[in-house]
């Protein structure tokens, strides 16, 4: 059984051992090895969204884009030829024209009030017609084409109202001259008033002319 001197030796040997064991792990080496990060954890599971922030200022204009091809120039032609006259009086003698007082419509100024006459300044199909009330009255109209009756209207009413129209689509050339005459003799246009209405406008021009 050991004394009391080796007892007191084999203490004394722990307590070194103890004090070099926590110089060890005080040491630079053994810290850095001891402050090593490990691998890491599995991910948690994702928390829920947070509420919308505000809205932000509103960004810089963008640059400008490149300017577009430039589009069909498209042909403006100028206003159509048309006009609308109305007589009502009695009709004169056979073989002239009847002259309208009475303008309704008459754009380019292409029908002469005075003369009864309309005048072709731009060649193309057109479209004439005319309209007629008669009471009591005989009446017997030609739509004439450079002195060529291309339309007749004919009609009578005795005892009640009548109304007669008519139309024809003429294609004309420069200067060709378009009017209404009577084809009654002096006395039957004696018998009374007739109403009538004179029309006519450009349907299209004649590109190849």
């Amino acid at each position: 059984m050991p004394g009391r001197g080796g007892r007191f030796l084999s203490v004394a040997i722990i307590a070194l051992s103890l004090i070099s064991a926590m110089a060890d792990v005080g040491s630079p080496e053994m810290s850095k090895f001891c402050n090593r990060p490990g691998f890491p954890g599995i991910p948690g599971i994702p928390g829920p969204p947070g509420p919308v922030g505000a809205r932000g200022p509103p960004g810089f204009p963008g640059l400008s884009g490149f300017p577009g091809a430039p589009g069909d120039i498209a042909k403006c032609s100028s206003p159509k030829p048309a006009f609308a006259v109305k007589f009502r009086d009695l009709l004169p003698g056979p073989s002239q024209p009847i002259i309208f007082k009475e303008a309704l419509l008459n754009h380019q100024d292409h029908f002469n009030l005075t003369t009864g006459v309309f005048t072709c300044t731009n060649p193309g199909v057109y479209h004439f017609g005319l309209d007629i009330d008669l009471f009591r009255q005989v009446v017997k109209l030609g739509l004439m084409k450079n002195g060529v009756e291309v339309l007749e209207k004919e009609a009578r009413a005795e005892d009640h109202n009548r109304h007669v129209s008519g139309s024809v689509i003429l294609k004309l050339l420069m200067g060709d001259r378009i009017w209404l005459e009577s084809k009654l003799d002096t006395t039957d246009t004696e018998k009374g008033l007739v109403q009538s209405v004179f029309y006519g406008h450009l349907l299209y021009e004649n590109e190849e002319e």
